[in-house]
């Protein structure tokens, strides 16, 4: 239990398209070795979902996604993996989008998580893999 497994995103992710629930492909990027044993190989893939997103809003409310991974299978057998991603977007000093009768009104920025994004994980538990 408690294994690093290093993944990266499959493809670019944003708030401004993602929701929460979203399956996300993501891909193990080096050997899980055991001893001399690759237990998981890099290439591998793996499955994770957004558990959180929001998208920019006004007043600056910046756009926020979470990737949670899920499993990984090897050799037939699921892998259930934990751990997050976050990423949120900023708002840039007096970036103005439009005016309203009250004032100036300020829009936050999209949370964008560009494909080849490093997501680290843990095994869950204990498996069992026969080469």
């Amino acid at each position: 239990m408690g294994t690093d497994v290093r993944l990266a995103t499959a493809q670019p992710l944003s708030s401004k398209t993602n929701v929460k629930g979203d399956f996300v492909s993501l891909t193990v990027t080096e050997d899980v070795r055991i001893g001399d044993l690759v237990a998981i190989p890099a290439g591998t893939s793996a499955v994770g979902q957004i558990s959180d997103a929001r998208a920019k809003g006004a007043m600056g409310m910046n756009g926020r996604l979470v990737i949670r991974p899920l499993y990984l299978q090897v050799n037939g057998r699921t892998v259930r993996l934990t751990g997050a991603e976050r990423e949120q977007g900023s708002v840039e000093a007096g970036a103005v989008v439009g005016m309203a009768v009250l004032g100036p009104v300020f829009t936050g920025r999209s949370a964008n998580i560009p494909a080849g994004t490093l997501v680290l994980a843990m095994t869950e538990k204990t498996a069992v893999l026969e080469q």
